[in-house]
């Protein structure tokens, strides 16, 4: 769940992020849609950890 947006998790292809500096990053979410980037202030790590143990492949 973005600020705006829902998406299921069979809607969800893939996750991933980049850190730019210590202090904000973009956190990519790759649907069914195109790839949403929202922007983070603390790296994902747990989020991608978890996605990974109930994504489809």
């Amino acid at each position: 769940m973005t600020s705006d947006q829902e998406y299921s998790i069979e809607q969800v292809l893939d996750v991933s992020y980049k850190m730019l500096s210590k202090r904000y990053g973009f956190f990519y979410l790759h649907t069914i849609k195109g790839v949403i980037t929202l922007h983070v202030k603390e790296a994902p790590e747990e989020f991608v950890r978890l996605f990974r143990t109930v994504e489809r492949k």
